[in-house]
């Protein structure tokens, strides 16, 4: 079953500081376990729950409430009671199906947006209930399971020595096929997974490279056991200045608790 996408974001003002765009997309788990309307009574009973959800989340009322818009009052950055510019948008996906999408940011210059991103996470858990049965099992399990992609990203970010990667390439499915340009490889082999990697490496400058970071992550599609990931590897250096992007597509498949990489196509 392909399960259906449903987009939340908010935008949160930080005593007097300028906020900058929390890019929605780099939280898989939040991509997971987004929850979409189907029917007419479906959407009508969400849309009123997240009326109500987002007058119980900040203290600053509603400005804007319509049957395709919640937006809050504008935060008072001065206030000692903390609030949250929030905007809720129905988005037509055809058929009678909507996204409800609820925006938001933070400021990522002076924290790590953790607040932001477990709320986005709590409005997925709560809106569940309110969408068809099959769908909130899947959500529900998702959260209670920690089905985290996030996990296996990050741990070939931290791959810098060669431990890490002998550590990384034991999420690899073997075989594994990758395909950059015309070039299409099958990894037999961890010892091949690292080969593999190791050479990604030399050719983009490794003795140059100090820190990896998976950005613009796009989840494309998901079910239980199946997933396609799209983004782009940031390569930093030891000044923390950007020196290489790739551009990349992952197939996933599940074993047990975790998500291994069974397809890699690179953009050239």
């Amino acid at each position: 079953m392909k399960f259906p996408l449903f987009v939340l974001s908010t935008v949160v003002l930080l005593g007097g500081c300028q906020s900058t765009a929390f890019d929605l997309k780099d939280d898989v788990l939040f991509q997971q376990t987004i929850p979409v309307c189907t029917t007419d009574d479906e959407c009508e009973k969400i849309w009123n729950a997240a009326r109500q959800w987002v007058i119980k989340a900040t203290p600053q009322g509603l400005a804007t409430d319509t049957s395709e818009r919640i937006q809050t009052n504008a935060a008072d950055d001065e206030s000692f009671i903390w609030e949250t510019d929030i905007t809720v948008s129905k988005a037509p996906l055809g058929d009678g199906k909507y996204q409800i999408i609820m925006e938001t940011g933070c400021s990522t210059t002076i924290n790590s947006c953790d607040t932001e991103r477990r709320l986005m996470r709590q409005f997925n858990k709560d809106m569940a209930r309110y969408v068809s049965s099959s769908q909130s099992q899947e959500v529900l399990r998702i959260f209670a399971e920690g089905d985290n992609m996030n996990a296996l990203f990050s741990s070939y970010a931290a791959s810098l020595t060669e431990a890490d990667l002998r550590q990384h390439a034991r999420k690899y499915y073997l075989p594994t096929t990758i395909i950059g340009g015309d070039n299409v490889r099958q990894l037999n082999s961890t010892d091949e997974v690292i080969t593999f990697l190791k050479e990604t490496r030399a050719r983009i400058g490794d003795g140059k490279i100090a820190r990896i970071e998976a950005k613009k992550r796009q989840l494309l599609s998901s079910n239980r056991t199946t997933a396609i990931v799209k983004l782009q590897w940031g390569f930093y250096d030891s000044s923390d200045d950007l020196q290489y992007t790739q551009k990349a597509t992952y197939n996933l498949i599940k074993v047990g608790k975790g998500w291994k990489i069974i397809f890699v196509s690179f953009d050239e």
